[in-house]
């Protein structure tokens, strides 16, 4: 045997098994996709309805990313799309929705972060109009946080099941401030102005009478009272709260009595509400979206977990 026909051998024989070792490798790399996608589809829905993430008063992108991050690394939904609302109404659109996409992510970020809540009812109508119109978005979730949740909730209200708009599923609500702020005094509230308004709470003030209505219904309480019939019916929706268990029955911003005014307005008109309390200290109000596993869990169980 000569020494080229042994050296060819060779090659044959050292190519087969870098071979064999290369399919046992994406053998094993497929099988491990595989078995991920499974315990995807056991754990949680596949569905197209977009979740729209929508931040409060002087929030913005890095107000939702950390949410958004850990149900991403759960698996449960992906980002793709976010919208930026300039000053001045514009719409801007970055990614895209497809009907394909799994549980996909909006997140909806306005320029002007200190606008007050009936500007982002405003913007909000606008944007679900283009998801309805250019992206065919006929179901939507949000998720929104202080003047964000108050935004979702008033928005919804104003539009009912407008055809124009996608038809709400789900919503979660964080520490809206319904029935007024708590004036802080801080720098970053409005001292004058129509804005100044909505600053017009105080720790212990006010109550819940026995039938969930609050004692002292403030301006933004009113609103939200002469619009509640339209509600949409088939909306289920759950009401995050936070108690720091300090004697003030509040976030330190949004009181108690202000977030679960929310109940009189819509528990008997949408198909499902119920609330959910913060306790200790990530029940602060801007702690309540930063690295809060009982958030995330709420997030993934009541919007993307199979039932």
């Amino acid at each position: 045997m000569t020494r080229s026909t042994n050296s060819a051998r060779g090659k044959i024989l050292y190519f087969a098994i870098g071979g064999f070792i290369l399919l046992i490798i994406f053998s094993s790399i497929y099988f491990y996709h595989v078995q991920k996608q499974n315990q995807l589809d056991n754990n949680y829905i596949n569905s197209n309805i977009p979740t729209m993430f929508v931040h409060g008063w002087g929030g913005g992108i890095d107000s939702e990313t950390d949410m958004v991050t850990a149900v991403e690394k759960s698996g449960s939904a992906t980002k793709r799309m976010v919208i930026h609302v300039t000053a001045n109404g514009h719409i801007k659109v970055q990614g895209t929705i497809k009907k394909w996409m799994r549980n996909p992510i909006i997140l909806l970020v306005f320029d002007n972060n200190r606008a007050g809540e009936d500007k982002y009812t405003q913007w909000l109508t606008k944007v679900n109009k283009l998801l309805k119109a250019k992206y065919n978005v006929n179901q939507i979730n949000f998720v929104g946080h202080s003047m964000g949740a108050y935004a979702v909730i008033y928005y919804n209200m104003l539009n009912g099941n407008n055809p124009k708009v996608p038809r709400v599923n789900k919503i979660i609500a964080m520490s809206g401030p319904y029935d007024g702020i708590i004036d802080n005094h801080k720098r970053n509230q409005p001292l004058t102005g129509p804005l100044a308004r909505y600053w017009d709470d105080y720790p212990n003030q006010n109550q819940l009478l026995p039938n969930g209505r609050p004692k002292i219904i403030h301006p933004e309480y009113e609103q939200l009272l002469r619009v509640r019939d339209r509600m949409p019916k088939q909306a289920r929706v759950i009401n995050i709260y936070g108690n720091l268990e300090n004697g003030s029955n509040s976030d330190g911003v949004v009181t108690n009595v202000s977030d679960k005014s929310l109940g009189y307005l819509i528990k008997d008109r949408v198909s499902f509400y119920t609330t959910v309390e913060l306790t200790g200290p990530k029940a602060q109000h801007t702690q309540q979206h930063i690295d809060n596993l009982k958030v995330i869990s709420v997030l993934k169980t009541f919007l993307w977990q199979v039932k």
